[in-house]
């Protein structure tokens, strides 16, 4: 007999995966597999009929139904399970097995070589008397010219690339540095027309880069006429400045457009660094003024032209606005303006105040109108006017007003905050805070306040006025923190406590500098010191009556009561009833006993009425 013709599902199969299911245990991986088989020949549309089956005469199978239209290929060998494999990563070459490290490192030993030799031509040849001074600016000239052409010529060619860049760098930088030779060494060129020329060659240099898109050889030209040039013009002077800002404006052009990040900090770096130091000379070994106001022209033209570029690099549609290289531009900006902020080193007090007045109005004016510029840059330009600002309050005012002055524009910051929103505001009103609060400690030291001799001769007036701005400081800094949601809502009393301990030690110093500037020292000492400890228990006794009404914050404003109330009585005996005396003092007793009195009836009454509405509830 055989199987009929119509396609059915393969008995043989079927009775295999019976088997399997009674033995699930120890075969169930291999059942998996024959299901797989299973589900793939159910699936199957067109497979020709099953052979004929001469049936045996053991027990008879069951057969399956299956739907008409269905078909199913013969029986197929189960395959052996094979553990899955994973790739195996390449061993790491070598760095100098990569590609083209040996040829670089090569080329840029090359390049600085050649500099080198150029520079012992132009320079120690003429301190030997070899050749002559129109040979030697004549040989740097076309063997300079000559390298470039070559650069030119080996590019188009397989695997130049490397080479052509080091050529061309050398020549364009040889070039710049035959120019400072022939007006420094010789002065055949005016300084003036020399630092053109200068600026002529580094942006022709710089425009072959941007032809070949190759930041490696505006980098080798910038870096080797920076760095070689010193050389030639006997150290640090106003004419290599004037060269090293020739390098920086022209090789800007080529970042537009362009994510060169590095080009930028390498065309800015050499000028501020020769600034610098020449501020650093001036101000130590100064003769006469006349330098000084020439390196604050620098110091703001290179400043200039840092923000400048940073604006024109960052505006909308750069690809240099955001990433990487957006924040190498805006770094490269605040590194610009590093010799404006230390100028004041070759000014007066009055003159530095007047110049870092000048460039915070416009520096922070340019950071919160400049909408379309991104995020980082309009933060470094806030961040540098805020440093000038800084500046302006330590040159502008005396030593006794620093420290208000500083701590009344961090609340202008923070108060800034509060109005548009802004964390980065908030960050620079506390950096004005904390310094403002390091100043305060150090002029109002807790040592004052234990003497009347030591009160009178570092308390008064000012230091009352620098309480005054510390209190308004610290609550404004907390409410700022709180306002602009910094922490959950559960800490706030917490860090609402913190800062009352600061504000009380600064209203017991506005309190004894007022009594000690109003009064003689003696009797202005006990009479602020007394009141200081009645101010001390009205907050305790206000800490204790908010803890009543407030649930939430009950446990925090319990305990920073009794520290107050700790604090208190602990002054009054131990301080206030050793150094005050007479009336004072018991005046100061008599408050203190009735506050307390006041607070111990407060909650007395608070937990009767509680007992009061536990007992209700219970009957």
């Amino acid at each position: 007999m055989t199987t009929p013709s119509s396609p059915a599902v393969d008995p043989r199969l079927v009775t295999a995966l019976s088997a399997e299911c009674d033995s699930i245990g120890r075969q169930l991986r291999h059942m998996g597999q024959n299901l797989s088989i299973l589900q793939t020949q159910l699936a199957s549309t067109t497979v020709p009929a099953p052979a004929p089956v001469v049936q045996t005469p053991v027990a008879s199978v069951p057969v399956i139904p299956v739907q008409p239209m269905q078909q199913v290929r013969p029986q197929q060998s189960v395959p052996a399970w094979q553990p899955p494999t994973y790739p195996v990563a390449a061993p790491r070459q070598p760095w100098w097995q990569r590609d083209g490290v040996i040829s670089r490192l090569l080329a840029a030993a090359g390049v600085a070589v050649t500099l080198i030799g150029v520079v012992m031509l132009l320079v120690l040849a003429a301190q030997a008397g070899f050749f002559g001074p129109p040979l030697r600016v004549l040989g740097g000239a076309l063997l300079s010219g000559a390298l470039v052409f070559a650069g030119v010529r080996v590019h188009g060619r397989p695997g130049g690339k490397v080479g052509a860049i080091a050529l061309a760098a050398t020549g364009f930088a040889g070039m710049y540095l035959d120019v400072v030779a022939a007006s420094v060494l010789y002065g055949w060129v005016t300084t003036p027309l020399a630092v053109v020329i200068a600026f002529g060659i580094a942006a022709a240099g710089v425009a072959l880069a941007v032809k070949w898109d190759s930041e490696s050889l505006a980098l080798m030209i910038v870096l080797g006429a920076a760095v070689l040039a010193p050389v030639l013009t006997s150290g640090i002077s106003l004419t290599l400045i004037g060269f090293l800002f020739a390098i920086q404006s022209a090789t800007f052009s080529a970042q537009l457009g362009r994510d060169w990040k590095y080009l930028g900090m390498a065309r800015t770096v050499p000028v501020v660094l020769a600034l610098l130091v020449a501020i650093a000379s001036e101000s130590i070994f100064s003769e006469s003024g006349n330098s000084a106001v020439q390196l604050v022209i620098s110091a703001g033209v290179v400043a200039i032209v840092g923000a400048g570029c940073a604006m024109a690099m960052q505006w909308t549609g750069s690809p240099s606005r955001d990433g990487v290289a957006g924040a190498w531009s805006t770094a490269t900006f605040v590194v610009s303006t590093l010799p404006l902020m230390s100028v004041g080193a070759v000014l007066g007090r009055t003159e530095s105040a007047v110049l870092y007045g000048i460039a915070a109005v416009l520096l922070l004016s340019a950071g919160a109108s400049a909408k379309p510029l991104p995020t980082q840059l309009r933060f470094g330009l806030g961040a540098t006017g805020a440093l000038a600002l800084l500046l302006c309050c330590f040159s502008g005012a005396t030593e006794s007003l620093i420290v208000p002055l500083i701590l009344t524009v961090g609340m202008i910051f923070l108060g800034v905050s509060l109005y548009a929103g802004s964390r980065f505001v908030f960050a620079l009103g506390t950096a004005f805070v904390a310094i403002g609060s390091i100043g305060y400690l150090t002029t109002v030291p807790p040592e004052a306040l234990t003497t009347a001799r030591a009160a009178s001769m570092q308390l008064g007036a000012i230091t009352a006025l620098s309480s005054l701005t510390a209190i308004g400081a610290l609550v404004m800094l907390v409410w700022a923190i709180h306002r602009l949601k910094l922490i959950a809502d559960s800490n706030a009393a917490v860090l609402w406590a913190a800062a009352g301990f600061g504000v009380l030690y600064a209203v017991t110093c506005a309190l004894v500098s007022s009594g000690v500037e109003i009064f003689d020292s003696a009797t202005g000492f006990v009479i602020g010191h007394s009141v200081a400890t009645i101010v001390w228990m009205l907050a305790a006794t206000s800490a204790l009556v908010l803890g009543l009404n407030n649930r939430q914050h009950a446990r925090v404003l319990l305990g920073a009561g009794l520290a107050l109330t700790s604090a208190a009585v602990a002054k009054l005996f131990l301080f206030d009833l050793a150094t005050l005396s007479g009336l004072v003092r018991s005046v100061a007793f008599l408050v203190v006993g009735l506050l307390l009195l006041l607070v111990g009836t407060r909650y007395a009454r608070a937990f009767a009425k509680q007992e009061q509405v536990s007992s209700a509830s219970t009957s």
